[in-house]
């Protein structure tokens, strides 16, 4: 299986990414979005992190803004570059000439029912990609989506997760597309944090890779603990790296029907989980709402400090 990842890096993009690429899954893209910083940074990011990881996976710039709201962004969380304003050098690397959503639509026919993407990111890219060639819905094996909620447990808005927030209308559009859907929501994410002992093998590694992520990451373990009263660290795009390498860590899971709301006041962005099956659709989503953590930690420590 070919994989895309689709992403906004941030401080959690990077550990799914890094932690995507050292587990193996085969990469032959890294598309970026607008979301936790401005397109600038994201795709510096990325960038950076194909130079640490030293790999030669291609950047793909893609859009900077949503379809039709205002940019939202998580500077508060991941600084205003993304990487908790550790003041990295940049890149030496330069992203690609073709857009990102036109890489999308390109690698759907060159590897047609065997490509699936990992977005981390606002669902921008792969919304305009399903509007510009239709036909790529039969060609997309798989999305894993981070985004949205299980139980309307915001943390953007009162129900509303930030992938989704950021671009609703995207997200409606990824959601009715027919692709096959895993979801990992924030709650589930939550589950899973990052325990602080884990920290200590990669304190121990001499790698730079390893010695960069704990310097992006120290603002994220501040506001896990604050907002979340938990030493350690909550990296909710690591969550759907791991179910994407491994679909086996899901430990809890419901296929049903998932709509997202792109009206009202309160409830827009938020994920509707049908758990009931009111609305007489089909499912459309898996849902993830447990995964094994210690899996899930082992994986990602082995992969950020070797």
């Amino acid at each position: 299986m070919k994989w895309i990842i689709d992403t906004d890096p941030g401080i959690d993009d990077a550990a799914a990414i890094i932690t995507a690429i050292r587990s193996g899954l085969d990469v032959i893209a890294i598309t970026t979005v607008h979301g936790n910083t401005p397109l600038k940074f994201t795709t510096r990011n990325a960038l950076l992190l194909t130079e640490l990881l030293d790999v030669s996976t291609p950047v793909y710039a893609g859009t900077e803004r949503p379809l039709l709201q205002r940019p939202l962004d998580a500077a508060q969380v991941h600084g205003s570059d993304g990487f908790g304003d550790a003041n990295l050098p940049a890149p030496r690397r330069q992203p690609e000439p073709v857009h990102a959503v036109d890489r999308i639509i390109e690698a759907a026919h060159q590897h047609s029912g065997q490509l699936s993407i990992l977005a981390i990111g606002p669902l921008t890219n792969v919304a305009l990609a399903i509007a510009k060639d239709r036909s790529i819905t039969a060609k997309v094996s798989r999305l894993v989506i981070m985004g949205g909620t299980s139980h309307a447990q915001g943390n953007t808005s009162i129900v509303g997760e930030f992938n989704v927030l950021a671009d609703p209308e995207a997200a409606a559009i990824v959601f009715e597309s027919g692709i096959p859907i895993t979801l990992v929501p924030w709650e589930t994410t939550t589950k899973a944090v990052i325990p602080a002992a884990a920290f200590a093998a990669i304190r121990s590694s001499s790698s730079r890779l390893a010695q960069t992520f704990l310097t992006i990451s120290e603002p994220l373990c501040e506001t896990t603990r604050r907002f979340l009263g938990m030493e350690g660290i909550v990296l909710c795009d690591l969550v759907a790296a791991g179910v994407a390498i491994d679909p086996a860590m899901v430990t809890e899971q419901v296929h049903t029907y998932v709509g997202v709301e792109t009206a009202g006041t309160l409830a827009r962005g938020l994920t509707a989980v049908d758990y009931a099956r009111h609305s007489g659709r089909q499912p459309n989503a898996t849902v993830c709402l447990d995964v094994d953590r210690d899996k899930l930690t082992a994986l990602f420590v082995q992969a950020v400090s070797a």
